[in-house]
């Protein structure tokens, strides 16, 4: 009855802000936090196995050849400017074998060149990948 008589004047009624809780908000911003933390433990541990990746092999120093011959041993041919050196990589360290009298040009089906890229267009096309 109020409406007919005067239009423009309304009721308010009380009403009480929704307010959000604040652990709600605490809880998406670790969730946040600790979802970003893991991206970069993920991607640093990533990086750290696949060799060529964090490392490209430009420079003096070239990796022309790797064979694995344990489960933490490693062959390694490589070159330092016009020299090539075999050596052997353990978990206790590196150890020169031998150093080339005569340069050798690895073999074009190489399964390791030392970079991800090439390793990963050779999956693309097929290949085995190691």
């Amino acid at each position: 009855m109020t409406g007919l008589l005067a239009p423009g004047l309304v009721w308010a009624e009380s009403q009480t802000p929704v307010v959000a809780p604040a652990t709600g908000y605490l809880s998406q911003l670790v969730g946040g936090l600790v979802l970003v933390l893991l991206a970069i433990v993920v991607l640093a541990w990533f990086l750290r196995r696949v060799p060529g990746v964090a490392t490209p092999g430009l420079g003096a120093i070239r990796l022309l050849a790797v064979r694995s011959i344990g489960v933490r041993e490693r062959l390694m041919l490589v070159q330092v400017g016009s020299e090539q050196i075999l050596i052997a990589v353990t978990a206790t360290g590196v150890t020169h074998l031998h150093t080339l009298a005569q340069p050798i040009e690895p073999p074009a089906d190489e399964p390791w060149s030392g970079d991800f890229a090439s390793l990963l267009e050779r999956f693309k096309r097929g290949g085995k990948p190691g």
